[in-house]
């Protein structure tokens, strides 16, 4: 197990590369050759096992996504809170920093684009036995295409994976690759639908249904609706004629249970490395909106998302200075506002300054016990059991900044028998879309009514967690139940109402916050500002709304980025850059069909043909 300061150099190697050496967008044009002798379902578990998520550079930029949306904020009195941010004066700025380019192309889109070779290459009649492994595979290489083109607006997809026909592939674009992707959708839905006999089961060979193909029916409907609510404010015809094909050709079959959310089991030993991989426990607090819009709510889901601070008797830490504190510990710990047990830390720059308390500064207090120092975290983490074993705490004695952060009721699970799953596409995200078009259309949609698709989503976002988090031992999980909450906070007929339960949701899925606040514009920003009268705004005012915090750095407001960097680095052969002229035209012809992208591929404040919020 690598030592915490090989892993700090590597974060600090990371965020370095992030900004000067972007993934190359060029020299990926992989041909799939022929595998003899290889069967098509060993091939296909072979290149999805731990997908996305196999490498910790995969896990570690989701945050970028968590930190756009306030879920978590840099740690420290005096962090770079503005390093995510773009400076709107400047024709250049930060993105996620994500692989989606190159874990498309020379890892998810290659394979499977292989495994449909060799389906193909197969004799007619034992094709046809992998007809519905061939449709899975045209299943995940359109979601990861129709992913990688939706943060980058351009990518190579007619011509790829063909060096001899298109050596130098062109790129296609966002606005006419949907139609495509929805096309090859489509026919992938009719095979699984109506499959021909004989069929090769998948059952553990696919680590996302285990072979149950009418889950894979439901998702690809599902997926369809999502990428043509997408582009509904270019397109809304489109998302009409997807939503009437998917009623009248599928009987409205879409995902309906949270065992049918869309998502990768990883194998058992997915991310046993803490020491690598905790990232989220050691340098991020939970996000103060964030938390302020459960603790206002009075949403049972805080227990399962955010981590208690230590300011109660189930810290050690706590229970030490309450004993033996000085006079000034004892006042401290006496006074009403610092027996919470949920804090989360302002996002926007200038919050780190006195006026803003100890929500503007580092999670940590310190207070005298006798002739020594303890510190207590007054400042919440956020729940990081869903995307690292045991939320990155490990048994390494040499971490004391993560061992002293442990509670009395916290168990920490042999990581060999935690099975960890990453979520794209959840039966509550789907309720929430389908509430959000039923409300838009004044009807319904798929046969219910915006306030039924709301209640049911509500319904699973909270039975998601719960599972969940008692699957990977967050603390009394099991116990905790909605309760009364769809009874306080009842749809109110608002598209507000819906976002905001899809932001609380999206937490597992941050990338899907990011995207809605782009499509959407919520949740909105607002000001906070120190000793004005209206401190703290509409954040956690107990509405039912929720807020993002506007990203004040004392002079103007920060902007999140809205797309990927497009970078042209590397991809040589014999010192020539490969595609630079494809390339190039990619970005003029995106500047050409909407001025909104920006001044250069660098111009990440810019935005690609869809995100017209």
């Amino acid at each position: 197990m690598k030592k915490l300061n090989i892993y700090i150099i590597g974060l600090l190697t990371l965020s370095v590369l992030a900004q000067s050496c972007k993934k190359d967008f060029i020299g990926v044009n992989t041909n799939p050759n022929k595998l003899d002798n290889v069967q098509p379902q060993f091939l296909f578990s072979g290149a999805t096992v731990d997908l996305d998520d196999a490498s910790r550079s995969q896990v570690i930029a989701r945050y970028s996504f968590m930190n756009f949306m306030q879920y978590i904020v840099p740690d420290g009195t005096n962090a770079n809170l503005s390093v995510k941010y773009c400076d709107p004066t400047l024709a250049t700025g930060p993105d996620a920093g994500v692989n989606y380019y190159s874990d498309y192309y020379t890892g998810i889109g290659k394979s499977m684009n292989l495994v449909i070779s060799n389906i193909d290459a197969l004799p007619a009649a034992q094709a046809s036995t992998y007809a519905e492994l061939r449709a899975i595979c045209v299943i995940l290489n359109t979601y990861h295409a129709w992913r990688t083109v939706d943060i980058f607006g351009a990518m190579p997809y007619n011509q790829a994976f063909n060096p001899t026909g298109f050596p130098l592939p062109e790129y296609d674009y966002d606005y006419t690759l949907y139609k495509a992707f929805d096309s090859q959708l489509k026919q992938a839905a009719a095979v699984l639908q109506n499959p021909p006999a004989g069929q090769v089961a998948l059952g553990n060979q696919d680590f996302f249904y285990g072979g149950d193909i009418p889950s894979w029916l439901a998702f690809v409907n599902t997926l369809r609706i999502k990428i043509a609510l997408r582009y509904e404010k270019r397109d809304p015809a489109n998302l009409t004629s997807v939503l009437a094909d998917i009623q009248s050709n599928f009987k409205g079959n879409v995902i309906s249970s949270n065992a049918q959310s869309f998502g990768v089991n990883h194998s058992q030993t997915y991310n046993d490395d803490t020491d690598d991989m905790d990232a989220i426990l050691d340098n991020y607090d939970a996000g103060y909106a964030f938390v302020e819009f459960l603790k206002s709510t009075n949403d049972p889901r805080i227990a399962l998302m955010v981590r208690q601070n230590d300011m109660g008797t189930n810290s050690v830490a706590y229970n030490t200075v309450l004993a033996g504190g000085d006079a000034t510990a004892q006042a401290f710990l006496a006074q009403p506002a610092n027996k919470v047990r949920y804090y989360g830390k302002h996002a926007f720059p200038a919050s780190q300054d006195a006026s803003y308390g100890l929500t503007g500064s580092g999670r940590y207090v310190t207070f005298n016990v006798g002739t020594a120092t303890t510190q207590l975290d007054y400042l919440s983490v956020i729940q990081g059991r869903y995307y690292v074993k045991n939320g990155g705490f490990t048994n390494n004695a040499s971490v004391s900044s993560v061992l002293s952060m442990e509670h009395t009721d916290e168990t920490f699970p042999d990581p060999s028998t935690i099975k960890m799953r990453s979520l794209w596409l959840t039966y509550g995200e789907t309720c929430f879309m389908m509430a959000e078009i039923a409300q838009t259309s004044g009807g319904s949609a798929l046969g219910q009514t915006a306030t039924q698709w709301y209640n049911a989503g509500v319904q699973a976002s909270f039975a998601q967690y719960a599972a969940a988090g008692a699957m990977v031992g967050v603390p009394n999980a099991s116990s905790i139940t909605i309760g009364d909450y769809l009874s306080r906070y009842p749809y109110d007929g608002t598209l507000q109402r819906i976002y905001s339960q899809e932001w609380v949701h999206f937490l597992v899925q941050p990338e899907d916050a990011y995207a809605m606040w782009k499509r959407t514009g919520y949740p909105q920003f607002v000001n906070y500002r120190a000793g004005q009268p209206t401190t703290p705004g509409n954040i956690g005012d107990g509405s039912g709304i929720a807020y993002l915090e506007n990203l004040w750095n004392g002079t103007e407001n920060l902007v999140i980025p809205r797309r990927m960097g497009f970078n042209l680095s590397g991809g040589t052969v014999a010192g020539s850059t490969i595609n630079s002229a494809n390339f190039f035209k990619a970005i003029t012809t995106m500047q050409s069909k909407d001025a909104s992208y920006g001044a250069s591929g660098l111009d990440t404040k810019g935005r690609i043909w869809w995100d017209q919020q």
